[in-house]
Parts: C-alpha cells; sequence; structure tokens
C-alpha cells in the first residue's frame, strides 16, 4: 500500500465533522481562514476518523486576502500527538471567504501530504449550516497531485454517520 491509497471509504461521526466546520465558522465570524485535521485508522480499507485536531494556528491578513499559518512547532506536536495515539491523518479541513476551491497555497503547503489523503475545502468562512455538499474536496493522487472529486465520487467516499 501507498499512503492512503487504499481508503476506499471514510468515515466521520457526525459530531466530529460539526467540531471542525464549528471552529472554521467562529474564526471565520472575524474574516479569518481556519485549519481542522481529521484523524483516525484505516481497516481493511475504511478509514474510521477517531478525532478532529484543531492545531494552533496563525490567522492573517495581507494584501492579498487572508491565510492561516501552522506553524513548524505546532506540527512537530501534532506529529508526536499522532504517534502517541497510534492515529494518521486523513484530512486536512479549511475555510476560504468565498468559493471553495484549492489554491496554490493549498497545493503547496499542505499538512496532509500522504498520498490518497483528502483536503477539504469550506466556502464562505463556514458560516452556512454543515453540509458535505458545500464542501470542495480533493484527493492527493500519485502523478497528478490534488485532484477535486466529483459530487458523486465524495458522496461514495465520505460517510458522515450520525
Amino acid at each position: 500500500m501507498t499512503g492512503l491509497t487504499s481508503v476506499a471509504s471514510v468515515r466521520v461521526p457526525r459530531e466530529l465533522a460539526l467540531e471542525a466546520h464549528d471552529y472554521l465558522r467562529r474564526v471565520g465570524q472575524h474574516g479569518a481562514e481556519g485549519f481542522a485535521l481529521w484523524a483516525g485508522e484505516l481497516r481493511n480499507g475504511v478509514f474510521l476518523v477517531t478525532r478532529t485536531r484543531i492545531p494552533e494556528q496563525r490567522h492573517l491578513r495581507t494584501e492579498s486576502g487572508v491565510l492561516v499559518l501552522v506553524e513548524a512547532e505546532e506540527l512537530f506536536r501534532t506529529n508526536m500527538w499522532l504517534y502517541r495515539e497510534g492515529l494518521t491523518l486523513i484530512a486536512q479541513l479549511h475555510s476560504h471567504p468565498t468559493d471553495a476551491y484549492h489554491s496554490e497555497t493549498d497545493d503547496a503547503m499542505p499538512i496532509v501530504a500522504a498520498v490518497g489523503g483528502l483536503s477539504l475545502v469550506v466556502p464562505y468562512f463556514a458560516r452556512h449550516p454543515f453540509s458535505l455538499a458545500d464542501y470542495a474536496v480533493y484527493r492527493l493522487t500519485p502523478g497528478e497531485g490534488w485532484v477535486e472529486l466529483a459530487d458523486e465520487e465524495v458522496a461514495a467516499l465520505i460517510v458522515i454517520e450520525d
């Protein structure tokens, strides 16, 4: 297996999806992009998300727009946390002020860097109620980089469980 390419299904408890979305909405109320992570374990092609992690982050405004930074020390703490907990990152979630798309910065500076990993982009600072259908979902694909998944691919891949 290479990275997370064998993942055929990602199961996310609704409470963990809402935890990430609510955080993105809270920072978005202040005009800032936010960042969250989903971690868990892979079992026979099914990835079970067991934790949402909100890393320490800096919210910046520049002449070009807004961005969120997770600095090296926090990346180290996150990797140590993953190791101690025996977890693997499957997805990064972050918000944009307008449309959901993967920017050049998103492509160049992901936290989830394992092939097969996911990047979910939430539009409009997550101000609307949680709906995975509103997200742009990308998967890191060998030889192609971040590829946007079609709505039907997202629906087949990510299952929000009550």
